[in-house]
């Protein structure tokens, strides 16, 4: 996948370390200090580099860095299961093909914050540049694998005063910006989207059938501004057409996108058997441009601008 040399987009998520559930009273606490000891420890044993997906895939912590508020890291990505490139050239309209060898994969780069101080619950504001491989669940995943090291973890006496050891458990969720019903006070409600799967049994040619999972889409376009009211009899609509909706309601999920005033289209997920739509809120992503240099896949060193731009949103969160 061909990333845009001039924007990326922003997500922005909350980092909770915690212990195992059920944790006796006696676990230790843990903090992303202990996080970022791992990281660096890994960095000076060169042993930072995580295989997964049948070792088709690899994800590794490349640099460390800080400041007063926040940890910076460079996460890099490597992924075996692509094909090769194609570029168009757009004057005489020819294709260059290149090829990629068997050994080789894509390669890219995610600059990452992480506040150095938790909220009141306890929770660290992580921003990540995502690029593919890198994301919310790919971070919380390699966060638990840097620390799974018996160095890492900590040791305490149990009620008897034996020796037990815990290492500590990651959870990263988005951050959850505006409800619908603020981002449509200055916002235009672009669509709602339906997207449902079922499962499409065929007859194989041995004893077992085979399975194909079928998705069915549907879109009910809007695009202009609407009040409560109206925003309410859309989703109405929209409630009523599931039930018959092919995939069944149980297997249906529902989007909603609203274009904001700045221009950006912010889509989320709902849900529709909940609370009131209006109420839900959005997962904040947002869009850092105007870079020169053009941004490129993959990075050799820290970007001072990205990293501005990434404080910049952390700075105008909506609460």
């Amino acid at each position: 996948m061909a990333l845009p040399s001039n924007h990326r987009w922003i997500a922005v998520g909350k980092l909770s370390i915690r212990n195992r559930a059920q944790a006796p009273h006696y676990a230790p606490e843990f903090a992303v200090q202990d996080l970022i000891n791992a990281l660096s420890d890994r960095i000076d044993r060169e042993d930072t580099h995580r295989q997964y997906s049948k070792d088709s895939r690899l994800m590794w912590c490349a640099d460390l860095a800080e400041d007063d508020h926040y940890h910076r890291l460079i996460l890099q990505a490597g992924d075996k299961n692509v094909a090769g490139v194609s570029f168009l050239h757009f004057q005489d309209l020819t294709t260059r093909d290149i090829e990629k060898e068997e050994v080789e994969g894509s390669h890219y780069a995610s600059h990452i914050l992480i506040t150095k101080t938790p909220d009141a619950h306890g929770q660290n504001l992580i921003l990540i540049e995502k690029v593919p491989g890198i994301h919310l669940s790919s971070i919380k995943d390699h966060f638990t694998w840097a620390c799974n090291r018996a160095e890492y973890q900590k040791t305490v006496e149990d009620d008897d005063g034996q020796p037990k050891s815990f290492r500590p458990y990651f959870e990263v969720l988005g951050h959850q910006s505006k409800t619908i019903r603020d981002a449509l006070q200055t916002g235009v409600l672009q669509d709602v989207e339906l997207i449902g799967h079922d499962e499409n049994h065929e007859d194989g040619l041995d004893e077992e059938p085979i399975v194909r999972e079928v998705v069915h889409e549907a879109r009910f376009e809007v695009k202009r501004r609407v009040s409560e009211d109206e925003a309410r009899t859309v989703f109405g609509r929209v409630r009523d057409f599931i039930r018959n909706f092919r995939g069944g309601a149980d297997n249906t999920q529902m989007f909603v996108r609203i274009k904001a005033a700045n221009g950006q289209i912010k889509r989320t997920k709902v849900n529709y058997n909940g609370e009131e739509i209006l109420e839900q809120a959005f997962i904040q992503n947002e869009m850092v441009t105007d870079f020169d240099p053009p941004l490129t896949q993959r990075y050799l060193a820290f970007r001072d601008d990205m990293l501005q731009k990434m404080v910049q949103v952390a700075d105008n969160l909506d609460d």
